[in-house]
């Protein structure tokens, strides 16, 4: 049997996803949380040190409850802030040791994700390479990082997740219309090949709906036009980053007629156009 295109699709067949990364813990970052809570929408909170201590700092009952407890994620954004690129191996693992062990100490959960900190690795001090920074990170147990600098609309999920390239800042002023680009996407009509999944990942910072007039009444607008669409998942960075490992994971004999799925993940996938569905531990046979 032989199949000419296999595509993933989210939690409950869906062919679209949304996700979103701030930065820095700002105090906004609760009354934002607020918000896109109100929204049905999910985020990825970066902590550095700036936000855990001094007079400003997040409590860690605060953070508990506004953020870990209504499903929003807490991930690594350096304990120094530093760029990764600008500063030595040894520093480095400094920063993202310190920071992913704070996170875990206060919050009791496991932290695997991470957003680059200051200008991340598009600049590179003379002898840093992305190579050695991304084996570092994986020899820290970093399974994804957020870079920035290419905003565009391809809205594809990354091929590599420690350089994983949102799809917007909440500033640019092409978002509403990435917005409308990516909601209008005609699946049902699509061309074979272009029927692979569409992930639109925002981010920004906490902060910068303060700095700019009119910014809380913008980033209410981004919502609403986002939210409550039945064939997006809205899900947290790490959420993503599982969902689309477990789908990689699945095991397919040579004709593609036996598929085994060996994670703890119920898998939504298309071939040709048909739509399956593989629990934990399953074995699916096609006719």
């Amino acid at each position: 049997m032989n199949f000419r295109y296999r595509f993933l699709r989210f939690p409950e067949g869906k062919t679209r996803a949304f996700t979103m990364s701030y930065d820095d813990g700002c105090r906004e970052d609760v009354r934002f949380s607020d918000l896109i809570t109100s929204y049905g929408l999910k985020c990825t909170f970066n902590l550095n040190s700036m936000a855990l201590h001094g007079e400003d700092a997040m409590k860690t009952e605060t953070v508990k409850e506004k953020f870990l407890d209504r499903g929003h994620e807490v991930a690594v954004h350096g304990y120094f802030h530093r760029a990764p690129g600008m500063i030595t191996p040894t520093e480095l693992v400094r920063d993202v040791l310190e920071s992913r062990r704070e996170l875990e100490a206060r919050f009791g959960r496991i932290i695997r994700g991470m957003a680059y900190p200051d200008s991340g690795i598009r600049n590179m001090f003379p002898g840093n390479s992305y190579e050695e920074i991304k084996a570092i990170l994986q020899s820290l147990g970093i399974v994804y990082a957020r870079t920035l600098g290419a905003d565009n609309d391809l809205f594809r999920l990354p091929q590599d997740f420690l350089a994983w390239m949102p799809t917007a800042h909440q500033e640019n002023d092409a978002v509403f219309e990435y917005i409308d680009k990516f909601l209008a996407i005609d699946f049902e009509n699509a061309y074979v090949a272009n029927r692979y999944p569409r992930l639109f990942y925002l981010w920004g910072h906490g902060y910068e709906f303060t700095r700019r007039e009119g910014g809380w009444e913008r980033i209410e607008e981004i919502c609403k036009k986002i939210a409550g669409h039945p064939d997006v998942w809205y899900a947290t960075n790490m959420e993503i980053y599982d969902y689309v490992t477990a789908y990689n994971s699945l095991v397919f004999s040579l004709e593609s007629d036996r598929i085994y799925n060996p994670t703890l993940y119920t898998i939504w996938f298309e071939i040709d156009r048909k739509p399956y569905k593989i629990a934990p531990g399953e074995t699916l046979f096609l006719a």
